[in-house]
């Protein structure tokens, strides 16, 4: 596994030091395209070995500036890190981490998905009606995609047909209503909902704000549903908790949900799922391994 640090600083979010500092040092040093939400301003990104002398450049450049509480170094996540394996590194693993890659609006509340709330500091809630949503939005290319609330997880015909044909466990898939027409069903979309349970994380998955904040969580609900963080190391599993389905959720919540953004769970999945994924030719995911301890 090689794993790297992406580094992200905008001159909008007051990190203009940081900006030139990247820009001077590091010739891989790139423009982040997209709309600028101040004309002028740059934002740039460079990508670094975690273990390597340039990481700890940037990490002691960073740490000054954090201790003496200088604005933008302390308030927003500057990086995260990125892990590629090999084939061989994901076949060998026991479970791997599932994360979807793409987003698409308006999510299902917007289009009249009912939901109860069931904790106001974090908005941690329960889906109550069927799922609702405006499937000319769906990323029509990938089998597997979620809202902008982060918990409606759309999967294709496609992504149904492999995990029920080769009766693989954790899963069960709920219509789809169309936004334009919510008593028709659609043929093509389904709601995944994930029943098999992998219970919280272990004590040796390393969490912080960003790389260069170990330790350090960026905010936790009071009533102790979620936290938001990122993840400084490969996700450790708990053995004894996970009920052997072959796709399962984390006990554990994240991130920090309002209006309509919905803490949730990581998703974790067999060997047995990945080949048949893989073998399937499915999009619209990506893997990192994950540990059972």
């Amino acid at each position: 596994m090689l794993e790297y640090v992406n580094v992200r600083a905008s001159e909008t979010l007051g990190q203009g030091e940081l900006v030139a500092f990247l820009k001077a040092r590091f010739e891989a040093t790139r423009p982040v395209g997209g709309r600028r939400i101040v004309e002028g301003t740059e934002c740039v990104e460079v990508r670094v070995a975690s273990d390597s002398p340039d990481f700890e450049e940037i990490r002691r450049f960073i740490d000054a500036r954090r201790k003496k509480a200088v604005p933008g170094f302390s308030d927003f996540t500057i990086g995260w890190y990125l892990r590629k394996y090999t084939k061989a590194e994901l076949q060998q693993a026991e479970v791997l981490r599932l994360m979807i890659s793409p987003h698409f609006e308006p999510c299902g509340e917007e289009c009249g998905t009912i939901y109860e709330t069931l904790c106001n500091e974090c908005n941690w809630g329960r889906q109550v009606s069927d799922l609702i949503l405006d499937t000319r939005r769906v990323p029509q290319h990938k089998d597997i995609s979620e809202t902008i609330a982060w918990v409606e997880w759309v999967v294709s015909s496609k992504f149904v047909r492999a995990i029920t044909e080769n009766k693989l466990t954790g899963a069960e898939f709920r219509p789809i209503f169309e936004f334009k027409n919510p008593t028709k069903q659609s043929r093509d979309w389904h709601q995944l909902r994930v029943t098999g349970k992998v219970g919280g994380l272990a004590e040796t998955t390393k969490l912080g704000s960003d790389p260069f904040s170990p330790s350090q969580v960026s905010w936790r609900c009071p009533l102790g549903h979620s936290i938001v963080t990122s993840f400084l190391s490969e996700i450790y599993l708990h053995r004894n908790a996970w009920d052997g389905s072959d796709i399962a959720v984390t006990s554990a919540l994240f991130g920090q949900g309002r209006n309509l953004l919905r803490p949730t769970p990581l998703i974790i999945v067999s060997q047995r799922l990945y080949r048949v994924l893989q073998e399937a030719e499915l999009k619209g995911f990506s893997y990192e391994v994950a540990h059972l301890v």
